[in-house]
């Protein structure tokens, strides 16, 4: 489906004139991608990570060879980098095509992770607009002259085939009480995604209440809560299969928060999709592209009004207990490569200050995080921008939400803090006595991608240093290549603005990631 989609709009703006494109690889994007960078097209190809420069540079090459110029990106906040060359395209009467993948129409007002409203972002700035799903196909000619023109097209999830539901079946339930029907399950699990201060005592006492196994994301804030200790899911990898597995396949799962991170609740779009799913949250989005039910309001209050019986499912000790022993696997390959990427992290979480303001950047870092860090009680307080999983401002977000009262600490990946160099311009403007420490994870590209596809183009790889970045704007600067020099720069007393440059073992992360897969089969 990908595939004939992808060629078809790379063919009609071929013939509408168009000779460069300009390529920002993401997974939303994947079949352009490879169309791209593995077949003669008839493009001049340029590669980008970041998509706002990426549209001004097509706009520049326009200017020179006087011919419409493409730009292609994924899904999410990379579209909403396309406005500002957009806008100078409009009033210098500039024809660029906007190629942005999106999500299939299914997912619209869903909130699903990278689920953006995209047909229409642009208003008059692109006032030709297209929107694709398979299996449409444009019906005339693109006309290649004038103002901007945004082809929108939907893309099915890159990593395998899915039945797809009719669009719009995610709804709110209306018929009885929704709350009720947790009593009915008899094998559900439980994900936690993020919760505000003032939802955690609620939620902690509900699940006490419910004891169905739980998997706790960082952003809950009940990682390290003790009275949940039983019924703690410590990896969440595989989670669906290992509970089917165990004598406990789940019959619904009860999403409690903000829209989980793990991968999951992706799996609960396509190969689960037949699990009944509830999600109580204070947003007012299921999160999935597929029929659940959404109960929104006060966690507070709702989850205080219900006395769910406690489960005591067939499968429900054995799946609690494999947990235990893949998670003293996961722990002896940290322990066996300690210059990993994750043991890195593992070593970061027990090494920051306790009480701790930690920033969690989106990518690699956040599943990391959640999947490697200690599960001990450090008091840490985290944040991070999920709403639509966007990489970009992060460096300038965390800088807006830094506090005189705690030392505060990100964790970024590299293409994550390239986006965003201007971001320590405020810093001299905050109180003086803010302690603030930027861990940059460079793993020399999108290495998320690293597992995904086999093109290189998609990690963007580089050899750049943050080390002359950090002096441009007089900030501390260390780098550190092992987890004992990890330990040693993040116990040195520092006030103001520093940043911490790890680079992991490449040949270790690679180890690390071949045991825990061997343990996980």
């Amino acid at each position: 489906m990908n595939s004939g989609l992808a060629l078809h709009v790379l063919e009609s703006i071929r013939t509408a004139g168009v000779r460069t494109i300009c390529v920002c690889p993401g997974a939303r994007n994947a079949e352009w991608v490879k169309l791209l960078a593995e077949q003669d097209l008839g493009f001049e190809v340029y590669w980008f990570f970041e998509e706002r420069s990426a549209a001004f540079f097509a706009l520049g090459r326009m200017k020179r060879t006087l011919q419409p110029t493409a730009i292609v990106t994924t899904s999410g906040t990379a579209v909403g980098e396309l406005l500002p060359a957009t806008m100078e395209a409009f009033y210098s009467d500039l024809p660029l095509f906007l190629l942005t993948a999106d999500r299939p129409r299914r997912f619209r007002g869903s909130g699903a992770p990278q689920a953006a409203e995209q047909v229409g972002l642009f208003g008059i700035y692109a006032p030709r607009q297209f929107d694709l799903e398979d299996p449409e196909r444009l019906l005339s000619q693109l006309n290649p002259h004038g103002k901007p023109l945004h082809l929108n097209v939907c893309f099915e999830d890159p990593k395998g085939a899915v039945d797809r539901p009719a669009p719009g079946l995610w709804h709110s339930e209306t018929s009885g009480d929704p709350l009720e029907r947790i009593d009915n399950f008899q094998r559900p699990l439980v994900v936690v995604g993020a919760l505000k201060d003032a939802e955690r005592f609620a939620v902690e006492s509900f699940l006490h209440r419910l004891q169905a196994p739980v998997y706790l994301e960082a952003l809950s804030g009940l990682r390290d809560s003790s009275l949940l200790d039983p019924w703690k899911i410590t990896v969440g990898d595989q989670l669906l299969r290992r509970s089917a597995a165990a004598g406990y396949p789940p019959d619904g799962v009860i999403r409690i928060g903000g829209i989980p991170t793990h991968r999951l609740w992706r799996d609960l779009e396509d190969r689960e999709s037949e699990i009944d799913v509830i999600s109580i949250s204070s947003l007012g989005f299921s999160g999935l592209g597929r029929t659940s039910t959404l109960i929104q309001g006060d966690l507070s209050m709702l989850l205080e009004t219900v006395a769910p019986s406690p489960i005591h499912g067939d499968g429900k000790a054995t799946l609690l207990e494999e947990d235990r022993v893949l998670y003293q696997c996961l722990k002896r390959a940290l322990d066996s490569e300690p210059d990993s990427e994750a043991s890195l992290l593992r070593t970061l979480s027990e090494t920051m200050p306790c009480r701790a303001s930690v920033y969690l950047g989106n990518s690699l870092p956040i599943r990391e995080w959640d999947l490697a860090s200690t599960w001990e009680t450090r008091g840490y307080e985290f944040y991070a921008s999920r709403g639509l999983n966007g990489i970009d401002g992060q460096i300038s977000t965390f800088l807006g939400a830094c506090s005189p009262d705690r030392t505060n600490w990100a964790i970024l990946g590299d293409l994550t803090s390239l986006y965003d160099l201007t971001g320590p311009w405020p810093f001299g403007q905050l109180p003086k006595d803010i302690d603030a420490t930027l861990i940059i994870l460079n793993n020399c590209g999108g290495k998320i991608f690293d597992r995904m596809f086999e093109s290189p183009k998609f990690q963007n790889t580089h050899h750049l240093s943050f080390e002359p970045w950090a002096k441009l704007w007089g900030l501390g600067y260390e780098r550190v290549d092992s987890a004992e020099q990890l330990r040693g720069a993040v116990s040195k007393n520092f006030r103001g603005l520093r940043v911490i440059e790890v680079r992991p073992n490449p040949a270790s992360t690679h180890r690390f990631w071949t045991s825990f897969q061997e343990a996980l089969a």
